[in-house]
């Protein structure tokens, strides 16, 4: 008798089960992201990489790196899309034998794409110009004099602008595309600083480094240079952050008529862990203010959690206030460039920490002071949530909101999150397992929840059998249009398209529409 009443309550307890995951709620799509244009690119099973060049309304540039040999060299493909995602031309250049591919830009209607020549002489580059139009190229040696270890580059009118390292130290160096000349800026040779960002201003020809530098008290502030497109400096702007402020990241505005912000992280010690965000305003050179705010201060920074954490939270961050303390939180957060919308500031950032296994060693293998040396118990960075803090024009926060990120890990730092601004809407989307993450908001509130979008196939059969989490992503396209790519192995049991296997890299694209449905 015992046995079977343990007999009918476990068939109870199945039943039950199976009831609530068959009435476990699917996850919300969201109507207002349409996918109307995918194009696929089949790939073997042998050596090929395929990289993208955005070229806003002038369509994209896919470069594909094979390993087909020629005199010359490897053989790229070149096929350049409309914003249709259609073939438009298809080009093949060779490029030389032991080269990678270091930097890509699109300025002015041409795609450029700039080579290592080799792996041991970091002071040669191959520059490959692409007019996006005709599909006529140029090439382009460029010799640097001395070794760089690039971070970045740019193109503004006719110059190339690079920054890097040299001997641990930052450098930053132009090339003049009609002249074919390097000239190094000087002013970055210097073992107290880094190069953070630099930001082009199109229009006016100028472009912005952003340097953390180094104080004599051993905590760090933040530096603005403005040049114009040839090299020649403009202004500089260096925020005075305070005795007990230490400036861990920053991004800026462009440069307009003396007037600058500057926007942030900051921690209270040496740390790469924040305490809360700054702006400060700079006129003629001049800092006017920095304000800086505590996480605690925001209304909706942990809108990431679940309720029940939320709320006790809030609750604990009550309870110190009510005895006159502040609640101290730590993040890291990646700083997005800052966004001007009338007359509000949008900054944009997402949190993420490191993960460490439980083994750990101090000593990598190639000793204890070598930079080579490595963390054998590091496991990448997870990502939690990106923030967006809107600030008015005196610093003071006009309101904030967050974005939940699920299941990113990576091992290199890079902003997963696309942002783009619809009026007073902010659109915030990422790709993750071939699914399309995406919130909608409209200030503090929320326009659209958070949404889960299956990328598009092309035919009704197919079906996603495998796919390759290091080559997905979504990044902002042109006006309301992003793109989605990755690579997938589809099976299609019909047959549909000729295959009934295929593996291929793939481009969506993407649009999301505020206006023409109700909310």
């Amino acid at each position: 008798m015992l046995m079977s009443m343990k007999g009918s309550f476990f068939v109870c307890f199945l039943l039950m089960s199976f009831l609530a995951m068959a009435q476990k709620k699917a996850p919300d799509t969201s109507s207002r992201i349409d996918q109307p244009n995918r194009i696929e690119f089949e790939m073997d099973d042998y050596g090929m990489d395929f990289n993208l060049i955005n070229g806003e309304e002038a369509g994209l540039l896919v470069a594909v790196e094979t390993e087909k040999r020629t005199p010359e060299g490897f053989n790229w493909t070149f096929h350049s899309l409309d914003t249709l995602l259609d073939i438009v031309w298809t080009r093949i250049y060779s490029i030389p034998f032991d080269s990678y591919l270091a930097g890509t830009e699109y300025h002015n209607g041409k795609y450029y794409l700039l080579f290592n020549v080799s792996r041991y002489r970091s002071q040669e580059f191959l520059l490959v110009e692409i007019d996006a139009l005709t599909a006529t190229h140029r090439r382009i040696e460029i010799n640097t004099v001395f070794p760089i270890q690039l971070t970045f580059f740019e193109v503004i009118d006719h110059n190339i602008v690079f920054a890097g390292y040299t001997n641990l130290r930052p450098v930053l160096l132009t090339f003049d595309l009609e002249e074919q000349k390097p000239r190094v800026v000087p002013g970055f040779y210097d073992n107290n600083s880094d190069i953070l960002d630099i930001i082009i201003d199109d229009e006016a020809l100028m472009f912005t480094v952003i340097q953390q530098d180094r104080m004599p008290n051993r905590k760090y502030t933040i530096r603005a240079k403005t040049f114009t497109a040839a090299g020649d400096l403009i202004q500089t702007n260096v925020i005075t952050p305070g005795d007990k402020k230490n400036l861990i990241d920053g991004a800026s505005t462009i440069f307009y008529g003396g007037f600058q912000y500057m926007a942030g992280t900051y921690s209270k010690k040496a740390s790469q862990y924040s305490r809360g965000l700054y702006l400060s305003k700079f006129v003629n050179g001049r800092q006017q203010f920095v304000k800086y705010h505590e996480y605690a201060d925001l209304d909706n920074f942990f809108g990431y959690m679940n309720e029940r954490r939320q709320q006790r939270i809030r609750e604990r961050i009550e309870r110190k206030r009510s005895k006159g303390k502040n609640t101290q939180f730590s993040y890291r957060l990646l700083v997005h460039d800052i966004i001007q919308r009338g007359d509000e500031y949008l900054m944009i950032a997402e949190a993420y920490y490191p993960r460490y296994s439980n083994y750990s060693s101090n000593v990598g293998r190639y000793g204890w002071n070598s930079p080579a040396r490595f963390n054998p118990s590091f496991m990448g960075y997870q990502y939690t949530h990106a923030v967006v803090v809107s600030f008015d024009r005196n610093g003071n926060i006009i309101w904030d909101n967050s974005f939940e990120i699920n299941d990113i890990e990576t091992f290199s730092l890079e902003e997963f999150v696309a942002v783009s601004n619809y009026e007073d809407k902010t659109v915030l989307m990422y790709l993750e397992e071939n699914t399309i993450r995406s919130k909608i908001i409209q200030g503090n509130e929320i326009y659209e929840g958070k949404t889960f979008n299956p990328v598009r196939l092309a035919y009704v059969d197919d079906e996603v059998k495998t796919k390759n989490p290091e080559v997905e992503g979504l990044k902002v396209w042109y006006d309301r249009a992003m793109y989605a790519f990755g690579e997938q192995r589809i099976r299609n049991e019909n047959g549909t398209g000729g295959k009934i296997s295929r593996r291929v890299f793939y481009i969506n694209k993407i649009q999301y529409h505020l206006d023409d449905k109700s909310n």
